[in-house]
């Protein structure tokens, strides 16, 4: 009888260990999801023109450095900062309309800009440096930008100038950037425009 019990106790223990096990694996069916993160694309414009100058801000006092020493312009300014969020192996893509690279065909007139820039596949991973990374499959940024062509005279005699758009952009595959580190990712030049326009992206970890 004692054998025929320790045989019944062993399987009463077994039933209920997996009745606990199979209980406390179902308990939050939610699949875990994936780290959000705050996407940013800053644009600096770089011209000799007077007046065009400001400060960039602290954040990308590392840039400003690395601009200031590699191309001769008299002056930077911040253009226009977009911001975007963005989970783990996710997409992000941007279409706006904007006066950034805007020129005045009439006075108190300013011409839009088409704008548009997107992220493929952005992970999380690893640098060389054993610093927290990011590499995305794609990024790609474009703009129709509004350039001034000569005048029209109309029949009261008045010259009227017209705007011709040209497309700029560029195409990024398999681009790197460190996190919380504001990172230059390429250079346009303007049509139309003594200067150039330079692209900061920076990737941090999203509070929420």
């Amino acid at each position: 009888m004692k054998r025929y019990g320790s045989i019944y106790t062993l399987l009463f223990l077994a039933a209920m260990f997996a009745i606990t096990t199979n209980t406390y694996g179902q308990a939050d069916p939610r699949p875990t999801l994936e780290p959000s993160y705050d996407i940013s694309l800053q644009i600096i414009i770089g011209s000799n023109e007077a007046g065009k100058s400001a400060d960039l801000g602290r954040d990308l006092t590392n840039v400003s450095r690395q601009l200031r020493s590699a191309f001769p312009f008299s002056g930077y300014r911040l253009a226009g900062t977009f911001m975007g969020r963005i989970s783990n192996n996710g997409n992000y893509e941007y279409k706006s309309v904007s006066n950034i690279f805007g020129q005045e065909a009439e006075p108190k007139t300013m011409v839009p800009t088409f704008l548009e820039w997107n992220v493929t596949n952005l992970r999380n991973g690893q640098t060389a440096k054993g610093e927290t990374g990011f590499q995305a499959q794609f990024l790609k940024f474009g703009a129709r930008v509004p350039v001034a062509t000569s005048g029209v005279k109309e029949e009261t005699g008045k010259m009227v100038s017209t705007v011709s758009y040209e497309s700029i952009g560029l195409n990024l595959s398999r681009v790197g950037l460190t996190e919380n580190l504001p990172t230059l990712i390429g250079t346009l030049n303007l049509p139309g425009a003594d200067g150039t326009a330079f692209l900061v992206m920076t990737i941090r970890a999203a509070d929420r």
